[in-house]
């Protein structure tokens, strides 16, 4: 369980990942919501495994003024976000089982998990778009739209929950779901 203010819970997540092997270096971001009109977001170029709260960057959710230092996919954030409004915390990691599976034309199967540890539906792809591009963010937040998992081709994964805790337990999930649907 992650405790702390919201920048702390961010950044311990971006550790949790990076333990997990779902991030190296700079790779993913996350999020999550302030309120009805801020987030705070990772930020570019950031150690991922390394952040602090003091990291975080303050983004208004209508996308003006974002800061030059935020994450190069805040455009993605923002748009999730505003569509759904049930949405408190984001998480865009690049587990390496999934995207294996996603190579060979496979999505990890939620139901190998068991009926105790199934915190996501169905998992939806989503296809290859620049890294940060408007049209990326726009289908992203589209996939996203009744589901809580997505994979990007060629580029990682997004899972959305109403905590960062529940973000992150659902990317971790879904990296599991990719260990058991691809086999021994």
């Amino acid at each position: 369980m992650l405790a702390g203010d919201l920048h702390t819970q961010v950044a311990a997540a971006g550790a949790r990942l990076a333990a997990a092997g779902l991030v190296r270096h700079s790779e993913g971001n996350l999020s999550v919501r302030i309120d009805g009109c801020r987030c705070l977001v990772t930020p570019t170029g950031g150690v991922t495994g390394r952040l602090t709260g003091a990291d975080m960057v303050e983004v208004t959710l209508d996308g003006t003024g974002v800061p030059q230092r935020a994450s190069s996919e805040v455009r993605l954030h923002l748009e999730v976000y505003r569509r759904r409004p049930d949405v408190g915390a984001i998480v865009h990691a690049h587990p390496p089982r999934v995207l294996r599976l996603a190579r060979d034309g496979r999505l990890p199967d939620p139901r190998l998990l068991g009926p105790g540890h199934q915190v996501f539906g169905r998992v939806v792809e989503v296809p290859y778009y620049e890294e940060g591009s408007t049209i990326l963010a726009k289908t992203a937040a589209a996939a996203l739209v009744d589901v809580s998992a997505c994979v990007l081709l060629d580029h990682g994964a997004v899972t959305i929950g109403g905590t960062v805790e529940s973000a992150l337990r659902r990317m971790l999930n879904l990296e599991r779901a990719a260990v058991r649907t691809s086999g021994p």
